[in-house]
């Protein structure tokens, strides 16, 4: 009885193996995702949508100023979706 149990337990532990590798590779993002979404930081985000990046100008320290970029969700000529920039400001601190 023990060597039965003990061949059933290795049994399910080298069939458990493969299905582990195969779900550790797999990609969370499905086949086809990039026609229907645009990504940033992990979320993802529908055509025209809108998100706006702010940044402080590094070039000089002697200018104190923030960039701000609106960005458009745009589907391209192939289908898929990308980021393109609708308007950039600059403002003065």
């Amino acid at each position: 009885m023990k060597t039965l149990t003990l061949g059933l337990a290795l049994t399910l532990l080298a069939s458990a193996a493969p299905a582990q590798q195969m779900i550790s590779t797999a990609s969370p993002i499905p086949d086809g995702a990039e026609t229907r979404f645009c990504y940033y930081k992990g979320m993802a985000y529908s055509p025209d949508s809108f998100i706006l990046l702010t940044g402080d100008n590094t070039v000089t320290s002697t200018i104190s100023t923030r960039e701000e970029r609106l960005l458009r969700c745009h589907r391209n000529d192939d289908g898929s979706l990308s980021w393109k920039p609708q308007s950039t400001f600059q403002l003065n601190k």
